[in-house]
């Protein structure tokens, strides 16, 4: 009995000290996620499309009168945001770059026409939504439609956003005057 009675105090003791209000292992543990959690930062990832600088060149004499050097290439510090998403701490956002062109137009070594393309060239001639989110795509020479008195230049012209185009005609002539034609519009 007397094993008893001293068993009783003991564990009442022991009871009421480990009782004491102190956190147990998972609130510690929570809590140290909980802060640490709120000391870390967003983390930024950006993708590009084209990843680096593209360009490509053409030169080409068109029926032995147009000399004609077509020039597109990215603007490496301009691009168009087609998504964005947020998931744990991480961002990450999605860019198609901008293009641009110049194209330079000689007959007999003498340059008729010089001229920079990009979407905003075009953005004047109608006002849509297409508009807010377009780059230029390419810029070729469309030799079948070309000939010794006039010059065919296709535009295309993206929005890579909603998945939409608009094609163009420029037609340049000896003088080196131009006709800008809308050949094809899905936007």
């Amino acid at each position: 009995m007397k094993k008893i009675v001293l068993f009783i105090p003991l564990m009442l003791v022991l009871f009421l000290t480990s009782c004491d209000g102190r956190k147990s292992k998972i609130d510690h543990i929570n809590d140290a996620v909980s802060e640490f959690n709120k000391k870390q930062k967003l983390i930024d990832l950006k993708d590009y499309h084209p990843e680096s600088y593209a360009e490509t060149k053409t030169d080409s004499i068109i029926s032995k009168t147009f000399k004609v050097s077509v020039k597109n290439y990215t603007v490496m510090d301009e691009g168009i945001l087609i998504q964005q998403t947020i998931k744990n701490l991480t961002k990450t956002s999605q860019f198609h770059r901008v293009f641009e062109s110049d194209i330079v137009v000689a007959i007999e070594d003498k340059i008729i026409y010089s001229s920079h393309i990009s979407a905003e060239k075009f953005r004047g001639f109608e006002s849509s939504d297409f508009w807010n989110n377009a780059t230029l795509e390419h810029v070729w020479i469309n030799q079948e439609q070309s000939n010794t008195t006039i010059l065919s230049l296709g535009v295309s012209i993206i929005n890579p956003k909603n998945k939409a185009f608009k094609l163009y005609e420029i037609l340049i002539d000896k003088s080196g005057n131009e006709r800008l034609t809308l050949i094809e519009d899905h936007s």
